[in-house]
């Protein structure tokens, strides 16, 4: 099933319904913000501990960083496929880097869980070393189990976009009222050239110059009571 959404006034897009462009533009920027913030933490945590000469081993294994460049990539496939709804290539690259992506932050997650408490005590009585390390530990946890999540509701999402019919996003939409008040649309096959009139009950209509199928989409909240003739919306040529 797919939805109708104004790009701009006047222009109208067919969306997906299984794969909401708007969220999976935001789950891709989340998920970049997200990343770089667990690139930077890591990157500084290397730093910080080296120079201090703290023994915090699971901070040097540098998870965040590595595990943050997945993220990052992740999200920014989502933002083009949140720009780009029709493009399954863009989903099926979204739906690999999102399983990718889930299974590095799963690990994250368990190796910050572990190494808070085992880091901590490797700084040998520095409470500013213990509570710094514990402290990166634990909000790069917070981070992989937000990202994990994220991670499966894209996965998730682009799965169900997959999974619907294919369109031709390259068809013309045209749009008029119908005899009711709500707004007709009808998708005009590429290369279908078509002129308008009037039908029955004064409403414009699209007549397609050679014969061709063509799909009619309702756009408004309040659909027609009663069956339109399919000569209000298509007419052969006299």
């Amino acid at each position: 099933l797919h939805t109708l959404r104004e790009v701009n006034s006047g222009t109208f897009q067919l969306q997906n319904m299984g794969y909401n462009a708007k969220y999976v533009h935001g789950m891709g920027v989340s998920l970049v913000a997200m990343g770089s913030l667990n690139i930077v933490l890591g990157i500084g945590a290397d730093v910080g501990f080296g120079v201090m000469g703290a023994y915090t081993i699971f901070h040097y294994l540098s998870a965040p960083i590595w595990c943050g460049i997945f993220v990052v990539i992740t999200g920014i496939l989502g933002i083009c496929s949140g720009k780009n709804p029709t493009s399954r290539g863009l989903m099926v690259a979204f739906l690999v880097m999102g399983i990718f992506n889930i299974l590095f932050t799963i690990t994250l997650l368990s190796l910050a869980s572990i190494g808070a408490p085992i880091d901590g005590n490797n700084c040998f009585g520095d409470d500013v070393c213990t509570a710094a390390a514990v402290a990166l530990h634990v909000v790069n946890a917070v981070l992989a189990l937000a990202e994990t999540v994220m991670g499966f509701v894209g996965a998730v999402m682009s799965c169900c976009g997959l999974a619907s019919p294919t369109i031709d996003d390259k068809a013309p939409l045209v749009g008029t009222q119908g005899p009711h008040g709500q707004a007709v649309f009808v998708i005009m096959p590429s290369g279908v050239q078509y002129t308008t009139g009037a039908g029955d009950g004064g409403q414009q209509v699209f007549i397609a110059q050679t014969p061709h199928h063509m799909q009619g989409y309702y756009g408004a909240v309040d659909p027609p009571t009663e069956t339109i003739p399919p000569e209000t919306k298509t007419k052969p040529p006299a």
